[in-house]
């Protein structure tokens, strides 16, 4: 029996990357609120921001029409052709967020709809910020009935298929290490190959953030959703905060 791997996320696999563009990103409306939100938290004008994993960059020309100047950087090189197609006035590049290597250009980096994994993208966010710059990104609510029922709910399911394949799936959480792994083993008795696509990401708590932030050299961090009112545990919605890290003077 021949067991294959196969990651679930394959960014940079062009095969991935345009069956990703059909169901992997937000909604239009969904974008558009996120980047009004990323305006309302900027506050400036005509800001240099640097959005690393910015996908196909559905949130720039609503940033650039009230005259930031936009730089945005994914893995896909799919990704990226489209983000240039659409915002010819933005500045792109192929490139993995954990090789961040610039510093002290930017006013703002965000990352939206990526998880926050360690402290490696964080520090280069730093590392890349004028003095007194921002570090926006997304954080999930723990809240939010979605994230609480489904993605952190242990489970193990199996079906079997008539052609002699069975699908078997695990869904799992460590809350210790605040860690969501899911496989999916498609076993096929005819050929005796076993298909093995997994996922795994960090659901970090906010007080883990926080932690995170700080000790990269990060000042001051707060949680607030796009209309500026901060997280409290007591709010089911909505689903994702932006985390607002801010860099002192170096």
């Amino acid at each position: 029996m021949k067991k294959i791997y196969v990651p679930m996320i394959r960014y940079g696999d062009r095969e991935f990357d345009e069956g990703f563009i059909g169901w992997g990103f937000q909604n239009a409306e969904e974008q558009t609120h996120d980047a009004q939100g990323i305006l309302r938290i900027a506050g400036g004008e005509n800001l240099k921001i640097l959005d690393i994993a910015c996908g196909l960059g559905g949130y720039h020309k609503i940033w650039m029409d009230v005259g930031h100047s936009i730089t945005g950087t994914d893995l896909s090189e799919t990704f990226i052709q489209m983000a240039q197609t659409t915002n010819p006035g933005a500045v792109y590049r192929v490139e993995d967020f954990y090789e961040l290597k610039e510093e002290s250009l930017y006013d703002m980096v965000t990352m939206i709809d990526t998880p926050l994994e360690d402290e490696d993208v964080p520090r280069n966010a730093y590392r890349a910020l004028k003095n007194y710059g921002m570090f926006v990104f997304q954080a999930s609510n723990p809240n939010y009935d979605h994230i609480r029922g489904n993605c952190l709910e242990n489970r193990r399911t199996w079906k079997e298929y008539d052609n002699r394949t069975f699908l078997l799936t695990r869904n799992e959480y460590n809350k210790e290490l605040e860690v969501w792994e899911y496989e999916e083993w498609r076993l096929n008795l005819e050929t005796g190959d076993v298909v093995v696509e997994y996922n795994s990401s960090h659901h970090l708590s906010f007080s883990r953030i926080v932690d995170i932030l700080m000790s990269v050299g990060f000042v001051t961090v707060d949680f607030l959703d796009t209309d500026g009112r901060p997280y409290t545990t007591s709010r089911n919605e909505p689903k994702n905060y932006f985390c607002i890290a801010r860099k002192g003077k170096e």
